[in-house]
């Protein structure tokens, strides 16, 4: 995986140059790499390892994707309160520690599906908070008249990542076993921590008091969004996206490796 970038950043030069975005970049591309890692890993270790039925093996996926249907409003109000760089760096530091509980406990013979399953939602409750904190780092970081070609980078460089983890995630698995390839996701943590953590731009001053009460924040957001047709509707998208793709993630698994 590329290294944090050094060069810094002029007006007019090239947004690459930009050194604080490129290590933004870097640091969330390795973690969406390192991420479908883990989603190719931890099933194909339920059903071979520990001989998951078909319902467990649906409870590990549900899990997984309960904590962002759960927190994703509460992650985004606490992202305007305290500092986003710390946070991003709390939920990669969580994700890293408890995914590499994983290949030590199957090292050691004593990994249950207890143990899957909590990893599954800890470390799911960690990338709500870091992705929510990271959503809103972005526009701090360059200039107004850029976030325009920095969001169609990240997405473009996000969409190239999956896709390569999840290929890298195979390759791993098929190498060296389902948890020694989450070694792979437990190192791509740590390196998106050490690129938040030298990205040197001032956070703004965050306006809102501490103690206004995080529902009302969250009641405030959402009307923001339901009175924009075009934020409403690209909620309404990406709701139905997330949707799909939670059914696939959680199917594919009983179909490859569950037997009928």
């Amino acid at each position: 995986m590329p290294p944090c970038a050094e060069k810094p950043y002029t007006a007019g030069t090239s947004l690459w140059r930009h050194r604080d975005f490129r290590r933004y970049l870097t640091g969330q591309t390795a973690s969406v790499a390192g991420s479908s890692i883990a989603q190719m890993a931890l099933p194909v270790l339920a059903v071979l390892h520990l001989d998951a039925t078909t319902a467990q093996v649906a409870w590990l996926a549900f899990l997984g994707q309960l904590p962002p249907a759960l927190l994703a409003l509460h992650a985004g109000a606490l992202a305007d309160r305290h500092s986003k760089r710390r946070q991003m760096i709390l939920g990669d530091l969580v994700s890293a520690t408890v995914l590499a509980t994983v290949p030590v406990a199957a090292a050691l013979g004593t990994l249950t599906l207890t143990q899957l399953m909590v990893v599954a939602v800890v470390q799911g409750a960690a990338s709500v908070v870091h992705d929510a904190a990271a959503i809103s780092l972005l526009p701090s970081l360059v200039d107004r008249s850029l976030i325009q070609r920095s969001n169609s980078r990240v997405g473009a460089l996000f969409a190239v990542a999956a896709s390569a983890g999840s290929h890298l995630g195979a390759a791993l698995t098929a190498l060296l076993g389902p948890s020694r390839a989450l070694l792979g996701d437990v190192a791509s943590y740590l390196i998106s921590a050490v690129c938040t953590a030298r990205i040197q731009t001032a956070e703004p001053a965050r306006v809102r008091p501490e103690t206004r009460r995080l529902r009302g924040e969250i009641g405030e957001g959402l009307r923001y969004v339901r009175g924009d047709d075009r934020l409403w509707t690209l909620t309404l998208v990406n709701a139905t996206t997330s949707f799909g793709l939670g059914l696939l993630n959680t199917l594919w698994a009983l179909y490859l490796f569950v037997p009928a």
